[in-house]
Formats: structure tokens, sequence, C-alpha cells
């Protein structure tokens, strides 16, 4: 039988669109394989997908960083809460990185979002 490499694992689904001003609670998991309790991070980064500047603030990501500790057979799950600046019209990009030691997954999306005109304006 073959030997399994230690491994950890971002399980997320992000949205493909928000609207601006749209508050999301994006979950996110964290799967492992080790045997061992040991800690790791779990950090959100908000890109602006234009520029590649950061806009965490802007977005009220205020806890982009979290730790948790690896139990065996046990999936790590958290909410990362922000909203999406009323006027805030480019898409973004949603960065995840986890780390344990020296063990790392990291994945990214791309989310539009469509500006959101009020009824009776006229452009």
């Amino acid at each position: 039988m073959a030997q399994h490499k230690p491994a950890i694992k971002i399980n997320c689904i992000a949205p493909v669109k928000l609207k601006t001003g749209q508050t999301v609670k994006l979950k996110v998991g964290v799967s492992h394989n080790l045997k061992e309790e040991k800690t790791g991070t779990l950090v959100l980064s908000l890109i602006n997908h234009q520029t590649q500047k950061s806009v965490d603030g802007w977005f009220l990501n205020i806890f982009p960083f979290q730790y948790f500790t690896t139990i065996q057979n046990e999936k790590f799950e958290v909410e990362f809460p922000f909203t999406v600046p009323n006027d805030y019209s480019d898409s973004f990009d949603l960065v995840l990185v986890a780390k344990v030691e020296n063990l790392k997954d990291s994945i990214g999306f791309v989310i539009s979002t469509n500006k959101v005109i009020p009824f009776g304006k006229k452009r």
C-alpha cells in the first residue's frame, strides 16, 4: 500500500458575481490527513483584479487571518465576512492560503461585481 504524503486542502465555493453593497460570509474549510495536532493559518486576501492592489480594508475584511489546529479526522471550517463597497465596480481576486509548517495550499477566484443603478436614475 502506498504511503500518502501529508497534505492540506482548502475547500471553498466562491460566488462568481456579487452586487455592490452586498455582504458575504464566505465559508471556507480546510481538510488534512495529518495524524498530529499542529497549528496552521488560513488567510483571505481581496485584491483589485485590474490594479493587483489590496482592497481588504475597503471591503471591511476585518478578520483576514485565522488560526486552526489540525485534529485528526476533523475538518476546520470558518466564515470570512466582507462587504463589496457601494462605489466599487471592478472585478476582484479572492485568494485563500492555508499553511501548516511546510505544507501549503492556495486557491483563487476572480469575482465580478455589477454596479447597481438605483431605480429611476438614467445614465
